[in-house]
């Protein structure tokens, strides 16, 4: 039976692959206390729900004081800045847009990208939660307001197109990718989303090239400590839709649906998941 936690951690060159994960984008835990902590329960366990659950349960031992402030906080400005720069250097600092949804967050990166483009018209967030005014949810979004009309992203049935006007968009990002779709929605969630768009309107989609075996257990794996070191159950965890694939599948499939790429694909430093940026243009 292969399991996330042992293909990875038994595997010398895998394991320090997986840690570059975990000092340059995970950042919620100081990065070697983790990584220790994860092995010695990885040789202490032989299932992953065992190593989930064992390592989540002593958390809290390596949870330095301040921790918001010291880590999660800074974790999220810095991917917040990261992927307004790549979406700025993607869609041209400057740039105008009529109508944006994002898909997957509620308003995480909207701020940042305003800094550098200007968006005028409809907004709209879909994601599972429905927005509200925690303190959480409003530094997440990096403002008090709302700013935009929530929508459902209801496990990936949400048909777009009949609660938003058809052509009425003229930028959609999907920072989250889809690789959580379950395969038998995945054609009519993505043509639900090219219907809101204007002929020549952007979609900005983030993915993970996974196309070894290793390298989808290794992004499996990241998905896992992702959910385990912010407290998700093993039940949601193991639940969790992942149909990984490489960027090859992905940005021919959504060519395919009537799209074309823009051919630059723009990582982040340090990223061993390989989780890519990338623009692709309604035709």
């Amino acid at each position: 039976m292969r399991t996330n936690f042992k293909t990875i951690y038994s595997n010398s060159k895998l394991k320090r692959e997986f840690y570059k994960f975990l000092k340059n984008i995970f950042n919620l835990y100081p990065e070697d206390n983790l990584h220790q902590l994860i092995a010695e329960t990885t040789k202490q366990k032989v299932y992953d729900r065992e190593v989930y659950l064992g390592a989540q349960s002593r958390l809290n031992g390596i949870t330095p004081f301040f921790s918001t402030f010291r880590y999660q906080l800074p974790a999220l400005f810095k991917q917040k800045d990261e992927m307004a720069k790549q979406t700025a250097e993607l869609l041209g600092e400057g740039s105008s847009f009529k109508g944006y949804l994002e898909i997957g967050s509620s308003g995480r990166y909207l701020d940042y990208l305003e800094e550098t483009m200007e968006i005028q018209g409809e907004r709209y967030y879909a994601d599972g939660k429905e927005p509200g005014y925690a303190i959480t949810e409003m530094v997440d979004r990096g403002q008090i307001s709302i700013g935009a009309t929530y929508l459902p992203l209801a496990d990936y049935r949400t048909d777009y197109a009949r609660v938003i006007p058809r052509e009425s968009l003229d930028l959609v990002t999907v920072y989250i990718g889809f690789h959580h779709c379950p395969i038998e929605l995945r054609t009519s969630f993505i043509s639900s989303i090219r219907e809101t768009l204007r002929v020549g309107g952007k979609l900005i989609l983030r993915d993970h090239d996974c196309d070894t075996e290793n390298q989808k257990t290794l992004v499996a794996l990241a998905h896992d400590v992702f959910n385990m070191g912010t407290n998700e159950t093993w039940e949601y965890n193991s639940k969790e839709v992942r149909n990984f694939y490489s960027l090859d599948f992905i940005c021919g499939f959504v060519e395919n649906l009537g799209f074309k790429f823009d051919k630059r694909t723009l990582f982040q430093d340090g990223d061993p998941t390989k989780n890519a940026l990338m623009m692709f243009t309604k035709v």
